[in-house]
């Protein structure tokens, strides 16, 4: 019974990338109208195996979303917390430059003012582009090199909300506007007697 239900996971486990793909792929090419049947055809899996996994559909698209936001955003190895920060910033930008991606992106904030339901997938896909770099930004505080009392989330947004945004609006989002977010936001909150201050000649 134990190798049954294990093979039951796997098989389980294995139908979530498909799915997701072909969530992604319908909503970049239909919107928010696509249904379930459409998913569980492309995906080459029953519909009952999506409900079973995700009870809604706005459950699968914030799935989806997720998968995009933990995919995108990777911290590279060996860096300083600072140089990562720029890193994370111009890897944003690159995501939104791509097609699918992009698409999906605008579909997915037009399907969040149509489907209350979708409001929560919203921010939990922005809280997951979040989530990586708010890290990077607390050990940069821990390094001294931005200030302890700056709020790690709002750096962040104030970094690549304005990306987001010029990404949705058809306004170019890249590497250079990416860099320049992030120098333009470190300025207004680095520490005093930092490595960035030192940096840039300033320390007391």
């Amino acid at each position: 019974m134990d190798d049954a239900r294990n093979a039951t996971h796997r098989r389980g486990a294995g139908v979530i990338g498909p799915v997701l793909r072909e969530t992604l792929g319908l909503l970049a090419e239909e919107g928010y109208g696509f249904s379930i049947d459409e998913v569980a055809r492309r995906a080459g899996v029953h519909k009952t195996t999506i409900y079973r996994r995700w009870k809604s559909k706005p459950g699968l698209v914030a799935a989806a979303m997720q998968a995009v936001a933990e995919a995108e955003i990777v911290v590279p190895d060996g860096v300083e917390p600072i140089d990562a920060l720029e890193a994370l910033a111009i890897g944003v930008a690159a995501s939104l430059r791509s097609p699918a991606s992009l698409t999906a992106l605008r579909a997915m904030v037009s399907a969040a003012g149509e489907d209350p339901e979708l409001l929560p997938t919203a921010r939990a896909f922005f809280a997951g582009r979040y989530r990586v770099a708010t890290t990077v930004i607390e050990a940069a505080q821990r390094a001294g090199d931005v200030r302890a009392d700056a709020d790690p989330t709002l750096i962040w947004e104030a970094m690549v909300n304005p990306l987001h945004l010029r990404a949705i609006t058809g306004a170019p989002a890249d590497d250079a506007t990416a860099r320049a977010l992030v120098w333009m936001l470190l300025r207004g909150c680095a520490a005093p007697n930092g490595s960035l201050m030192r940096r840039w000649g300033q320390a007391s």
